[in-house]
């Protein structure tokens, strides 16, 4: 299997096996929901019979219970709806102490006694597995029985709701079906991401490729050995063929000119000579030896890495067995942190002298981070879509609630003295599920993330004048802490200042008179930005913390509790991560770290 071939395999059963774990348990989660919800309901149709039996008996008296019982209309046709309206239902009946139906929604089983039924409330309580094959081994009955006694004190019986197991496994099946076609879909959705992914894997050693060609024009071109599927093989070969006559027509250049050929490769390339010093890295490849690139080169590899760090291992795998080290996926330390790279190494040889290695490593993280923003976009815009069409219909309603009540205001002011202010509740909640409505469209209508380069340093310049007036007014200093030299983030400048405006916002409220609030920017070791919000303010609740960027979760008296969310989703959407500090009486830190940063 090729190695193209390889990734599309891996990555399409990492999927299939988490949709089937998902699917699995949300089938468990399903089932028990499902039979609990039936057991709840029936009981209330139980405990509904039990009220109606009452009331004939109250109004027909004790004398003649068993008759008045079955010879109510009213009873009657609240049997037949039950059994006529629920999918579930197979039968009411109310029974007497010795199990005899009294009563019976089928009135030629009134005097029998109804078959075995088992108790619905305790098949609600056993595990899903349990449940699943009860229901899967054909018709039985179940039932929720209510005791059943004459003013409260003398037992009489009881009041059942009988189920069927076939009825319910029915209306369970297709409540799976669309959890499995769901899972089907996520299956077939990352085949296709998969897809795309393999195809653009290598492109940057495509373009290594193509330019030594593009060197080489006026010579033969070298044979390759097509026997090998894999792309990056292909590309050492390649390499290996030229590399010599390049160093013949640039005599003591060649360093040179490697470090202009890599310079501007996203991923990690390191090439060495076969004494294994360094001849020329990218950038990126830098990073694992936290060095500048410019103090690596010419260096002896085992001055600047570890024995155990696991590019050594590799690299002496690559000279010492003489070929090429198929792509694995490795753990290298990047400052304080491991990343996943996808690391290979190709021999560099001119016949049968071999001349070096050169290492090349993929961050798989980057990749990851462009399909979980591509899903959670796809999600936000499917979401808003639902959302704008429910919130719609529910908008409608209450704006006719509102005219009316307006209309009602002035036909009962002058006839009853406690209606305006009846009428005030209803208006006030009213408006507030409008409220509600119009704060969870905020949420979830997609804006058009338009990623482009963004200066953070010019966003935070102009959040600071535009809450400047705010800050004084309220005694408050805002400050910038804004290091020299930032890179450029990869993003929205729009949505980045909405959700450091929110951040801020936040802070000035929580800041008492005389405080202070700062705002800085800075780079980490991976190349990532660093943007912080911090605050000299009242501080936040341990036990709040876990839940401030729930949806609606606000602990400001008048907040709505859709600030701090939509500063979590504008996060997300730029693939990065943010954290928050406090202490409560000392203040609180909010920390942004933005990835995908260009120089």
């Amino acid at each position: 299997m090729g190695f193209r071939a390889g990734q599309i395999a891996t990555l399409t059963g990492i999927a299939a096996a988490a949709a089937l774990a998902t699917s699995a348990s949300n089938t468990a989660l399903l089932v028990r929901m499902q039979i609990r919800e039936n057991w709840e309901r029936s009981e209330l149709l139980a405990r509904t019979l039990y009220h109606q039996a009452s009331r004939v008996l109250r109004q027909e008296g004790r004398a003649e219970p068993r008759q008045a019982l079955a010879s109510d209309a009213g009873l009657r046709r609240f049997s037949e709806a039950v059994v006529g309206y629920s999918p579930i239902s197979l039968y009411v009946a109310i029974l007497d102490d010795e199990g005899v139906a009294i009563f019976h929604s089928d009135p030629l089983q009134e005097g029998r006694r109804p078959g075995p039924a088992d108790s619905l409330e305790a098949f609600s309580e056993r595990n899903p597995l349990h449940q699943c094959w009860v229901l899967g081994r054909g018709h039985g009955v179940l039932a929720a029985d209510l005791p059943f006694s004459l003013d409260g004190v003398e037992p009489f019986g009881a009041v059942r709701v009988a189920v069927s197991t076939l009825l319910l496994r029915r209306q369970l099946l297709a409540a799976l079906a669309t959890n499995a076609a769901i899972s089907a879909g996520v299956v077939l959705a990352a085949f296709l991401a998969s897809l795309y992914l393999a195809k653009h894997l290598l492109a940057p050693l495509e373009r290594l490729r193509d330019e030594l060609a593009r060197i080489d024009t006026g010579a033969d071109r070298p044979r390759l050995d097509l026997s090998s599927k894999e792309d990056v093989g292909r590309v050492a070969e390649f390499f290996a063929s030229v590399s010599q006559r390049l160093a013949e027509r640039r005599p003591g250049g060649d360093r040179t000119w490697l470090r202009t050929m890599l310079g501007g490769l996203a991923d990690a390339v390191l090439v060495l000579s076969r004494d294994r010093r360094i001849l020329s890295l990218t950038d990126a490849a830098s990073r694992f030896f936290g060095r500048a690139r410019a103090e690596l080169e010419g260096q002896p590899l085992d001055r600047v890495l570890a024995a155990d760090h696991p590019l050594r291992s590799l690299i002496d795998e690559a000279l010492e067995c003489d070929e090429a080290v198929a792509p694995r996926t490795l753990g290298l330390a990047i400052g304080a942190r491991e990343v996943p790279h996808l690391v290979s190494a190709q021999v560099l040889r001119e016949a049968d002298h071999v001349l070096g290695v050169m290492v090349t490593a993929r961050n798989l993280q980057r990749w990851s981070r462009l399909g979980s923003q591509l899903s959670y976009s796809q999600k936000l815009v499917a979401l808003g879509q639902l959302t704008s069409g429910v919130a719609h219909e529910i908008k409608n309603p209450l704006n006719a609630l509102v005219m009316h009540l307006a209309l009602l205001r002035r036909k009962l002011a002058d006839r009853d003295p406690q209606a305006p202010s009846h009428l005030d509740v209803l208006d006030e909640e009213v408006r507030r599920l409008d409220r509600v409505v119009e704060g969870f469209l905020r949420f979830t209508r997609p804006e058009e993330l338009r990623l482009e380069a963004v200066r953070i340093e010019t966003v935070i310049d102009g959040l600071l004048r535009l809450v400047a007036a705010r800050a004084d007014q309220a005694g408050i200093r805002v400050e910038a802490d804004l290091r020299p030299d930032l890179p450029s983030a990869l993003g929205s400048a729009e949505l980045l200042r909405q959700a450091l405006l929110n951040l801020v916002t936040n802070a000035l409220d929580a800041t008492p008179r005389g405080g202070k609030i700062r705002v800085s920017a800075g780079g980490s070791e991976e190349g990532a930005l660093v943007v912080a919000v911090e605050d000299t303010g009242h501080g936040i609740a341990p036990e709040a913390l876990p839940r401030i960027f729930n949806l609606y979760y606000t602990t400001k008296d008048g907040g709505d509790g859709i600030g701090l969310s939509l500063v979590y989703r504008i996060v997300q959407l730029h693939g990065g991560e943010i954290g928050v500090e406090s202490q409560p009486g000392e203040g609180t830190r909010f920390t942004i770290t933005l990835p995908e940063v260009s120089a």
